[in-house]
């Protein structure tokens, strides 16, 4: 961020255009970090639900299983 500051400095860019170029920077790491909160706890969501449908699974599996040893 603080290459373009200088780059418009050395090039006598005006005041409004280096502020643009901050706020621009700070959209994007302000973007990139709600992107990264929202990944992780969608991959948390995710992994959750993964796990419960396993558990769901196997514990069917078990009682079909158990259920057919009996007859």
């Amino acid at each position: 961020m603080l290459s373009f500051l200088f780059h418009f400095m050395e090039k006598g860019g005006d005041r409004m255009e280096i502020l643009f170029t901050i706020a621009i920077e700070i959209l994007k790491v302000i973007a990139r970090e709600v992107a990264v909160f929202f990944a992780k706890r969608v991959g948390k969501y995710l992994s959750t639900s993964w796990k419960k449908a396993q558990k769901k699974r196997r514990k069917t599996k078990r009682t079909t299983h158990n259920a057919c040893k009996r007859v």
